[in-house]
């Protein structure tokens, strides 16, 4: 009986461990979805007008800049693939809407995708908003 509840637990375990580990490279695919968008508005837009969001985010990317994207612990990170889109969010904000409406769009699925990873995505995103928001109102233009 025991020799059952091993194998039991060993199936379960596995089955968890492939779980996880497409969670993580499923995050990793829309961080690059993220990065090729945002290379695709760079040439485009003045990315220096946007220093203080760049900042926000760059607290919570490690070893490198949102800008240079590189280490597994920031591309399968949650919280860096929610930070990564807001900061594209803030920028087609800012931005004429009819010009970046194709980049719109695809920014709003990537959001979608992000929110259906976990439920802790939603409220993590809207948290780095607000506080995105307060950081740049708190820092001198």
């Amino acid at each position: 009986m025991s020799y059952v509840n091993k194998d039991l637990a060993r199936t379960l375990e596995q089955l968890h461990k492939r779980s996880v580990r497409g969670l993580f490279l499923k995050i990793q695919d829309l961080n690059n979805d993220c990065t090729l968008l945002r290379k695709r508005l760079e040439l485009q837009i003045d990315l220096a007008v946007y220093k203080n969001a760049i900042d926000y985010v760059n607290q919570f990317v490690s070893h490198t800049t949102i800008l240079n994207l590189k280490f597994i612990t920031n591309t399968q990170n949650l919280e860096v693939v929610v930070l990564h889109a807001l900061l594209l969010a803030h920028i087609l904000e800012n931005e004429d809407c009819y010009a970046f409406e194709y980049e719109h769009h695809l920014l709003q699925g990537c959001i979608l995708e992000i929110f259906t990873l976990n439920d802790h995505a939603k409220s993590l995103y809207t948290n780095h908003q607000e506080k995105m928001l307060h950081y740049m109102e708190s820092q001198p233009t």
